[in-house]
């Protein structure tokens, strides 16, 4: 309860004699007071040693076999499987679609060896990508990464290409981009193997067909994106990769150049059978995927042989028994696995 008065406090003297204990009975209890300090601070020394000493010590197992010292360590970084990584613009994005892509293709080819990352973004310039990996600590992390990342594929400038007066935000000088492309190269790990693969040639009737088809009235009938540039950029893109001693896919050429039968669309003529491996004049059509799918695993069997997979020659299978390679599969196989498993 509060203090509703003030009492009178009187002082009392004591007799000398009385005084003289009270002085030996407040020295005494500061004598304890200051001894169990004493033996408080030495506890705590010596339990300091203690931990000091045990931490140093290599860790005791238990009858578990597990470290003793375990709990008191700091969790260790996670393990990260090994893995290959796809960068690139909308034509790696939609390398995973459901109709069957190139990049789904990578990924069965590599099934329990590898996880195939799709870091494929729609409508990128390599001047956006090389901003995004500058400033993105994971994505730059994982190029970075040699002990798990075992492939980097890297495939820019159909849109780069884009003519300056038609399409200015996405156009990317042609030195510029081939600047681009060794900065990209420099992120990924040395020991990491890569690849650069060009862009693909530019249908102009199709482009032409989709500007039709998607604005109607409003279509320029004016052409944001020609072959002639896809080629400049795509010789751009092989230069760097000679420079740099990396295997590269130059899909530019090599689609114009193939021989392959197949059904051509109705735009197509002798001169332009090409033309059947895009969808719209820029993107891949399903044979586009198939093709650019065949000519890149060949190329990364032929050179990097350690990432070389024959599938099971009976089913054609990447990931049973039957299929062979020096990346090591995860997982034991089932072959080899009794009734109680492992």
């Amino acid at each position: 309860p509060p203090l509703l008065y003030r009492p009178s406090i009187r002082k009392v003297k004591l007799p000398k004699t009385s005084r003289s204990k009270v002085a030996t009975r407040v020295a005494r209890r500061r004598l304890v007071a200051a001894g169990s300090a004493v033996v408080c601070g030495v506890a705590l020394v010596v339990r300091a040693a203690a931990l000091h000493a045990r931490a140093a010590a290599p860790s005791q197992q238990s009858r578990h076999g597990v470290p003793m010292a375990a709990a008191h360590q700091s969790t260790p970084p996670p393990v990260a499987y090994p893995r290959a990584v796809l960068l690139g613009d909308s034509i790696t994005q939609l390398s995973f679609g459901a109709e069957g892509g190139w990049g789904a293709a990578v990924a069965d080819r590599y099934q329990r060896r590898l996880d195939v990352l799709n870091r494929g973004y729609s409508g990128y310039t390599t001047r956006w990508m090389r901003q995004l990996v500058d400033n993105d600590v994971a994505l730059r992390s994982v190029l970075e990464d040699a002990a798990a990342t075992k492939l980097v594929v890297i495939f820019f400038g159909a849109n780069d290409a884009s003519l300056a007066e038609h399409n200015a935000r996405q156009h990317v000088p042609l030195a510029e981009y081939a600047d681009n492309l060794r900065a990209l190269v420099a992120r990924v790990a040395h020991t990491t193997p890569k690849v650069l693969v060009c862009p693909p040639p530019v249908g102009h009737a199709q482009r032409l067909a989709y500007q039709r088809e998607r604005y109607g009235a409003a279509a320029t009938g004016v052409l944001e994106r020609t072959n002639e540039s896809a080629g400049r950029y795509a010789a751009a893109c092989e230069a760097v990769a000679r420079d740099l001693g990396v295997p590269c896919l130059n899909l530019w050429s090599l689609m114009q150049a193939s021989s392959e039968e197949w059904s051509a669309s109705e735009e197509s003529s002798s001169s332009d059978h090409w033309t059947a491996y895009l969808s719209d004049g820029l993107h891949l059509s399903p044979a586009g995927n198939r093709f650019v799918a065949s000519n890149l695993l060949r190329l990364i069997d032929a050179e990097f042989p350690g990432l070389r997979v024959v599938p099971c020659p009976h089913t054609g299978n990447c990931g049973t028994s039957g299929a062979t390679s020096p990346l090591p599969m995860h997982g034991p196989l089932h072959d080899a696995l009794g009734p109680e498993g492992m």
